[in-house]
């Protein structure tokens, strides 16, 4: 049996939390340390310990709200980065993926680095739901090219889904996240982003938040 599967079994941790506890060096099997996560055990003869630290630790997960104008992180000259307004006890918190300074609305901060892991790995799909305001109203042809898989820049994307709310307000919904993706997206039919908010990414939601506020969330990964 792998011992991330052991751990979980026992009520320890979670797989997720015990590969990082695993790979951060705090996972003895019969007194010896082991980080490979392909390791397995026999139940019945191997002894597995957890640092006592790790069984105790709790991990933070919040959800903000970004402000317009404001980086995600590695800020340049003067521009403010999200964490600079966040209380000193969150300060240590990592952003997970990141919105462009033009862009505001949810985007999540944690502690626990296999939650971001999972989150940012291409290989799984998590759904990221987001309002945008154009210059040119989008027609139907340009709403089926968006919807379709476009390429862009020799990368062929995954389907979108369009929503109208209202004459140049729309919803856009995509299972990916590349760089400044619906921006570029909206150019390549022949519109303009004037106004871009994510609503929502994987099972998190904005909510009731307002620009710069934050909230502690639960793991529900």
């Amino acid at each position: 049996m792998r011992i991330q599967k052991y751990i979980s079994q026992q009520g320890w941790l979670s797989r997720r939390k015990a590969e990082e506890a695993m790979q951060n060096g705090h996972v003895k099997v019969n007194g010896e340390v082991v980080k490979e996560l392909g390791t397995k055990i026999n139940p019945e003869k191997d002894k597995v310990e957890l640092d006592e630290s790790i069984l105790n630790k709790k991990y933070i997960y919040l959800a903000v709200y970004k402000p317009k104008k404001m980086v995600t992180n590695l800020p340049q000259n003067d521009e403010i980065e999200v964490r600079n307004f966040l209380p000193e006890e969150y300060k240590h918190l990592n952003a997970v993926g990141r919105l462009d300074k033009d862009s505001e609305g949810l985007i999540l901060f944690t502690d626990d680095g296999i939650f971001s892991k999972h989150f940012l790995d291409p290989k799984v799909s998590h759904k990221r739901l987001y309002e945008i305001k154009v210059n040119k109203d989008l027609d139907a042809t340009m709403i089926e090219q968006l919807e379709d898989e476009m390429l862009l820049d020799g990368y062929l994307l995954k389907p979108t889904k369009v929503e109208r709310l209202s004459h140049k307000h729309f919803t856009i919904e995509l299972t990916e996240g590349k760089n400044r993706q619906i921006r570029r997206m909206i150019e390549e039919v022949g519109s303009y982003v004037v106004m871009l908010k994510r609503l929502k990414f994987g099972p998190y939601d904005i909510g009731d938040l307002e620009s710069g506020d934050y909230k502690e969330v639960s793991n529900l990964i």
